[in-house]
């Protein structure tokens, strides 16, 4: 039986506002095996942690990421939307929240790239994915994290730059990908499988596994009976918005 991982979405986002340095921490601080986060780049070329690509649902302010400035985004609250006990929670940058964890040798991460070229160009696309990619070597974390996005036009650029250096988890069936110039499978590490009930068919784990890419599956699996049936399919890593409590049913399905 391989080693079941758990992921934290965007931290551990059912309980604390989603990609805030206190979702990642409660996240790691219940046992998760990886950090699921998403960057943008701002107007200054500073990368941030946000899922959107505006700031409209996460925060009390409005507009697109890419049109502010890091000291804009700053100023936004990302924590009393939901809830007044988190009044004050800022988005993070890329940088405060690796220089945060950069002791922590166990914790794996999942960066999800989401400067599409279909939205903002190519230029600022490439730009972003680069600054990206420095940021995480200069904290010499290329073995410990996999590359995502839904534009495999993101992930070809990554594959062809760098060389096969980086991990890069895709999405499966493939069709959910953007400009796709390439078979996925030539380079795809992992896939996040998506279907319309929580656990999908079986025959899409083993036409991945048949090509040697790892299953994995995202925060809709919640039953204990969908995990026991992904992990009997061969899932090998599940992405959770409740870590806490997907681990305690790892637990007591015997797998961790």
């Amino acid at each position: 039986m391989h080693t079941i991982r758990i992921a934290g979405h965007r931290g551990s986002m059912a309980d604390f506002p989603e990609n805030t340095l206190a979702s990642f921490q409660a996240a790691i601080a219940c046992g998760a095996d990886m950090i699921e986060t998403d960057i943008h780049m701002t107007s200054d070329r500073q990368l941030v942690l946000i899922h959107d690509h505006r700031v409209d649902r996460t925060t009390d302010g409005t507009g697109l990421v890419r049109d502010m400035t890091l000291g804009e985004i700053k100023k936004l609250d990302a924590g009393s939307h939901l809830d007044s006990r988190f009044a004050g929670a800022a988005v993070p940058t890329l940088e405060e929240w690796l220089d945060l964890v950069k002791d922590n040798r166990a914790l794996q991460f999942n960066f999800e790239l989401k400067d599409y070229p279909q939205d903002c160009g190519l230029a600022i696309c490439h730009e972003s994915v680069d600054r990206t990619m420095a940021l995480i070597r200069s904290f010499g974390l290329e073995d410990r994290c996999v590359i995502n996005s839904f534009s495999a036009h993101i992930l070809e650029y990554v594959d062809r730059k760098y060389d096969h250096a980086f991990k890069l988890h895709g999405f499966y069936p493939y069709r959910l990908m953007s400009g796709q110039e390439r078979d996925p499978s030539e380079y795809l590490y992992c896939a996040c499988i998506f279907d319309e009930t929580p656990c999908p068919r079986k025959t899409w784990f083993d036409t991945l596994l048949s090509r040697s890419i790892e299953p994995w599956l995202g925060s809709a699996v919640r039953a204990k009976a969908d995990f026991a049936q992904a992990i009997q399919y061969g899932c090998r890593l599940f992405t959770t918005n409740e870590p806490a409590r997907a681990i305690q049913i790892l637990q007591e399905l015997g797998v961790r």
